[in-house]
């Protein structure tokens, strides 16, 4: 396999037919997108709503087109900002889409940006309903097991662990270098996870061969169903299938991008200087990596559990519904 690291430099195509201000807020926004180390694909997907959504509320655009040029030239740079997260791109796509429907159904400006708004708040309740929807699904496969092991930070993992795991069950979870995203986690889950440990992420070998099950988070389901996420799921999928462990994705279908593969997705890669400030240049810090789909049991979607047949469906849906998001 043949992986594009990619180092971010924060330059994206300007935004053109766009007022200066607004424009200038738009990419600082995006930028914002890009620097995050904080948050996951999830939540900056609900970041990317939010911008989309002010634009339609900042806009003094009183030419319909215009406004939905800007929507639309908008989508596209978030659909840029980290190409590995494929929920930015496809909740900006699905917003510009939609928007650009409702434009040609004869609204007034006024209207037009009211309808932006409403937009924005139905697709951000959709993202809570589909969290809600894989909890519960969560629940069914996990009732009965009495440990779980995670790594890094995932808002969706923190839902499922918070309100689907049984009494008692114990979590360990594995800090992930360099930023250390895990003690996030378990800092969130210290009040309601009685069970919790901490380890670092040479440890997942010797803490998975003791669990009933590995929950991961995703940033991306390839349309190879392979998954990308933070750099060690690979190793913690290894590790799942050498001592017959089930390795299970939360992933709603909106983490599909049907544009890459695991032969050509992007990787990105940030300053070594995360890894050991002294020895910046001589430090990688690839912040993902990809596990093949034969290393997982299934997905935790806001469709069930779906094994890679059932998952497969959504990727050739996804692949139809780009032909209509072509923008």
């Amino acid at each position: 396999m043949e992986f594009l690291f990619l180092h971010y430099s924060n330059k994206r195509p300007r935004l053109l037919g766009v007022d200066f201000v607004l424009m200038d807020w738009i990419e600082k926004k995006i930028d914002g997108i890009v620097n995050d180390r904080r948050h996951g694909a999830a939540q900056l997907a609900s970041s990317a709503i939010r911008i989309l959504m002010a634009v339609c509320q900042r806009s003094e655009s009183t030419d319909l087109k215009e406004l939905a040029l800007t929507i639309k030239q908008t989508a596209l740079s978030l659909t840029q900002a980290r190409p590995s997260m494929a929920p930015i791109r496809n909740w900006s796509l699905v917003f510009a889409h939609r928007f650009l429907e409702k434009t040609n159904a004869g609204f007034s400006i006024r209207e037009a940006k009211r309808q932006g708004v409403l937009l924005g708040k139905e697709l951000l309740a959709l993202q809570q309903e589909f969290v809600h929807r894989q909890v519960e699904a969560a629940r069914t496969i996990i009732r009965d097991y009495k440990s779980v092991v995670t790594l890094s930070y995932s808002s969706t993992v923190e839902s499922i662990l918070r309100y689907g795991l049984p009494p008692g069950c114990r979590v360990v979870i594995a800090e992930s270098r360099p930023l250390m995203e895990g003690r996030r986690l378990f800092k969130n889950l210290s009040d309601d996870v009685t069970e919790l440990r901490m380890i670092t992420d040479a440890q997942m070998g010797l803490a998975i061969p003791d669990a009933d099950l590995v929950l991961v988070g995703a940033d991306a389901v390839l349309r190879d169903l392979s998954v990308v996420n933070k750099t060690g799921t690979y190793l913690a999928a290894l590790v799942a299938h050498a001592h017959g462990r089930d390795f299970l994705v939360a992933a709603d279908t909106y983490k599909i991008n049907v544009t890459m593969d695991s032969h050509n997705c992007i990787l990105e890669s940030k300053s070594g200087r995360e890894v050991w400030s002294r020895q910046e240049k001589h430090s990688d810090n690839v912040y993902f990596d990809i596990t093949p789909r034969q290393l997982i049991t299934g997905f935790v979607s806001e469709a069930g559990i779906l094994d890679a047949a059932g998952m497969r469906e959504h990727v050739q849906r996804w692949q139809r519904l780009e032909k209509d998001f072509a923008l």
